[in-house]
């Protein structure tokens, strides 16, 4: 509040701070240019081999876990609908097929979310150091503010 109110008694007084307006004419042009040279270094950065790459294996693999997910689901909700024989059986007590496969299910998505982890540790994560190390270097150091983190803007030097 004391800043605010510093920070009016200053603008009422009559002081400047010495940064440029950021309304003003030449800040729209520099804006314009900030975003055309993101746009360009991301454009440069798309058709990068090692980001197609990436990109690719990520999409595989993620696909390849939602289709893992939605089959072991998909077969829960089958036999829940049409195997109700075969999920009454009594495995021990009153521990039966059913509730093993209702506690199967969170089983297998911890096990898709490990090996997730695992195959993104061993192929996607170095893949990913060398495309951003190449982005910070080449393509988005030009860029005042290349991506948002904390609900503020980062320059390519802070990544």
């Amino acid at each position: 509040m004391v800043e605010y109110m510093e920070g009016a008694h200053r603008e009422s007084a009559g002081e400047r701070d010495a940064a440029p307006d950021p309304h003003g004419p030449h800040a729209a042009a520099a804006r314009r240019r900030a975003r055309e040279s993101r746009a360009d270094a991301y454009e440069r950065l798309s058709v990068d081999p090692r980001f197609v790459r990436l990109r690719r294996l990520f999409a595989v693999h993620a696909g390849l876990l939602v289709l893992a997910f939605m089959l072991s689901y998909m077969s829960y909700l089958l036999f829940s609908a049409y195997g109700r024989d075969f999920l009454a059986i009594r495995v021990v007590g009153p521990v039966n097929v059913a509730l093993l496969a209702g506690m199967g299910q969170f089983l297998v998505v911890f096990l898709l979310a490990w090996g997730f982890e695992r195959f993104s540790a061993r192929s996607t994560d170095l893949l990913a150091e060398q495309v951003r190390d190449q982005a910070r270097g080449v393509g988005c150091a030009g860029a005042p503010h290349a991506h948002r983190r904390g609900g503020r803007d980062v320059t390519a030097e802070e990544l």
